[in-house]
């Protein structure tokens, strides 16, 4: 992502009154944080290559109640966030598609697990994992997780999520809200032309997906 796209996103976080927003596959190299104009950037990406690259974007006001940021690999980053009556922790990823090796997709779980547990902390947290998780959930209903109002057929990479969130009391929040067809995916399968998208919360007012023209794969979730 060039400085004129990051231009255009703040312009339209700002126009859609969005506080935080979670950034996929945003080529970038390195890790760190800094503001831009009314908006504070986290980032992590590859050491030397431009591939994956996560990032979480928040506006000044929530930016000053930031009290870290965790840059844990290129396809996951956290932010935690000093609210009440509990601390929020957002947690944006870019997951692998089902076409890598399967100890690679192993890890990335494995690492999503590890986000959450923070044994030197006891305080009690709420956890919005957020971001495109490269899965079809499906349109039927799994109670306590999903409800019906997702796209197409669940496939493989769906079900194991959908494991997951069982084992984790997540809930897949997207999925419990009417939106229009256009927000309820980032990109368009090749193949069988099904949509593809996935915002998850442990707890949630409203999720949803922005596809912005510039087909950014761009994930969000708003809090008022």
């Amino acid at each position: 992502m060039n400085q004129g796209k990051l231009d255009v996103i703040k312009h339209e976080l700002t126009r859609l009154n969005i506080e935080i927003l979670g950034v996929s596959e945003l080529k970038w190299t390195g890790m760190g944080d800094f503001t831009s104009d009314n908006h504070h950037i986290f980032y992590c990406g590859q050491e030397s290559h431009r591939r994956n690259g996560v990032a979480i974007i928040v506006n000044h006001w929530v930016g000053k109640a930031v009290l870290s940021y965790n840059p844990i690999n290129d396809r996951m980053i956290s932010i935690q966030i000093e609210v009440k009556p509990f601390n929020i922790t957002v947690i944006q990823v870019y997951a692998p598609t089902m076409d890598v090796e399967e100890a690679e997709i192993d890890q990335f779980y494995e690492d999503r697990r590890y986000s959450t547990h923070d044994r030197y902390n006891t305080k009690k947290r709420f956890y919005y994992p957020i971001g495109d998780w490269n899965v079809k959930v499906g349109n039927q209903k799994t109670p306590g997780i999903t409800g019906k109002l997702d796209l197409g057929v669940q496939n493989e990479a769906g079900q194991r999520l959908v494991e997951f969130c069982q084992d984790n009391s997540l809930v897949i929040a997207n999925t419990l809200f009417q939106q229009p067809p256009r927000r309820l995916y980032t990109w368009t399968s090749p193949v069988d032309n099904i949509e593809i998208n996935l915002t998850i919360h442990f707890a949630a007012k409203d999720g949803g997906a922005l596809y912005s023209q510039q087909k950014q794969n761009l994930e969000l979730t708003v809090w008022n």
